[in-house]
């Protein structure tokens, strides 16, 4: 009976983390660049490891495209990342490509630091940026009715081993830390990744795909509920038989 009452509730705490997860889906609809994650939960009862093996699962496919004609928003096709710093200086890989410019002229995205291909960015005061489809970034400046166009570096853009990327609370993705080291493809020696200026990839969250999963979760949480409180009076009429037979 106790192994029965174990089994759910582990069951129960599993969907619990399936429903989390998918709700973060759901709230990310409007997310650029957001990629919706799924765990698979095995049902197995080998070796009291019943619902303790999980698979997380990302969906890497591309989302709609928004074009906002902003000089500074990329699209990055195909399966091309951006490369940004975090907050502890480590790198992270991202699709949002809505970039920014800080108060140290550095390029950012969500406050993140982009990355250049081997060069750090760093942009003028004076001029507007221009982002070629393989990365390079010039400054257009308008000098006695000459326009002249300068690069001022170029972004970095990198081939990830998708069954080694995970996805922190801060948007970024990870390679996971037991991963070997990513075989990086920079623009210098791509020739497949490009990009699209003035657009945006949106989340490729599929709503109503995810609602069904909402739903259906709620519906196996409530019935593993209902059978830890039919176990629990199952054990009360148990101990009653045997305290009447004493």
């Amino acid at each position: 009976m106790d192994n029965s009452i174990y089994e759910s509730m582990t069951a129960a705490n599993r969907l619990l983390e399936k429903q989390n997860i998918i709700s973060n889906n759901l709230a990310n609809i409007s997310t650029t660049g957001f990629k919706e994650k799924f765990i698979f939960i095995i049902h197995n009862n080998i070796n009291d490891d019943y619902y303790n093996n999980i698979r997380e699962y990302y969906n890497l496919t591309s989302g709609g495209l928004d074009h906002t004609n902003r000089n500074l928003d990329v699209y990055v096709k195909g399966d091309g990342w951006l490369v940004v710093k975090d907050a502890n200086g480590k790198e992270a890989y991202t699709k949002n490509g809505h970039l920014n410019i800080n108060q140290k002229n550095q390029l950012t995205i969500q406050n993140h630091t982009v990355v250049g291909n081997n060069c750090s960015i760093i942009v003028p005061n004076n001029g507007t940026l221009n982002i070629l489809s393989n990365g390079v970034i010039q400054l257009i400046q308008n000098y006695h009715n000459h326009i002249i166009k300068n690069k001022i570096g170029s972004l970095k853009l990198v081939h990830l081993p998708i069954n080694d990327l995970i996805h922190k609370e801060n948007g970024l993705f990870y390679l996971k830390n037991n991963s070997k080291k990513a075989n990086y493809n920079t623009i210098k020696h791509s020739n497949d990744i490009r990009l699209q200026s003035g657009m945006l990839e949106s989340s490729n969250v599929n709503s109503a795909q995810n609602m069904i999963e909402l739903i259906s979760n709620a519906r196996q949480f409530e019935m593993q509920m209902k059978m830890i409180s039919t176990y629990n009076q199952n054990a009360e009429y148990a101990n009653q038989l045997i305290n009447i037979n004493n």
